[in-house]
């Protein structure tokens, strides 16, 4: 908990800090409480931060206000402990139920593209300062088409939900599994080279192609999947280099016959 004796730095402090959380006394130096508030709600970065006032009113002229400047809850003083506490774990709480829907893919469970690239970029300098590798792998569902053609678009989102399970069951929790939109899925590993990429993947790919899938008509079917991985710091060490180079072999492996990894 970080904690300002005025209000005149608090940008600097939520850019150093990052808080999940603001508590906002109305009265204080310099601007009010509902000024900063109103600040925040206008600034892109912060419009989602969860905001607590607090302040010795309470009347309906002060509720009004807070929620029209843009606070979440208030809490008036004196603050009990335990009532501060309990308020500021549910609006934590629905913050991070919020931010889930946000950044998950509601078919799949995975991260969105821009939440994926962003923790890709976490991992990779995280890589770079601990001087280990990490393999970045695309993967694209072979003749999902032919899926939604032949069996169904609630089959094809059958087979996309199992997948998306797959990746979330199989890694690491240090490992960043998103989906990159239609049938493509990407995942980094952390600390990991292109052969020993290669092979966990494929221990996926068997466990994927291994199982057994229903057509809207009742009828059966299996899948398969192509991949392309790239590796920091052999094949580049940016993250646009690397997703251009996973792509590209993700395309050469299905130019290759599909149902294959390229390295």
């Amino acid at each position: 908990m970080v904690g300002l004796s005025d209000s005149h730095g608090l940008m600097e402090a939520l850019a150093q800090h990052r808080p999940d959380l603001l508590l906002l006394d109305v009265q204080m130096p310099g601007p009010s409480g509902f000024d900063l508030c109103r600040i925040l709600r206008s600034t892109p970065e912060w419009q989602e931060l969860p905001v607590l006032l607090i302040t010795a009113h309470l009347g309906l002229e002060f509720r009004l206000a807070a929620f029209q400047a843009g606070a979440d809850d208030y809490l008036s003083k004196p603050v009990l402990r335990e009532e501060l506490r309990a308020r500021v774990q549910a609006r934590l709480e629905r913050s991070r139920l919020s931010r889930e829907r946000a950044e998950r893919d509601a078919l799949t469970g995975l991260l969105l593209r821009r939440p994926f690239i962003d923790g890709l970029r976490a991992r990779l300098a995280e890589s770079q300062r601990q001087g280990r590798p990490l393999a970045l792998c695309f993967l694209d569902v072979d003749h999902f088409k032919k899926v939604n053609d032949q069996y169904g678009h609630l089959a094809g989102d059958r087979v996309l939900t199992r997948l998306g399970r797959l990746l979330g069951a199989r890694f690491r929790r240090e490992d960043v599994r998103g989906r990159w939109g239609g049938e493509e899925f990407v995942v980094a590993l952390l600390g990991e080279t292109a052969a020993s990429a290669k092979e966990i993947l494929s221990r996926t790919a068997a466990e994927l192609s291994g199982m057994t899938f229903e057509g809207d008509a009742g009828e059966t079917f299996r899948i398969t999947f192509s991949a392309g991985i790239a590796v920091s710091p052999a094949d580049g060490d940016s993250v646009e280099v690397l997703l251009k180079t996973a792509d590209a072999r993700l395309y050469r492996a299905k130019a290759n016959g599909r149902n294959r990894i390229e390295t």
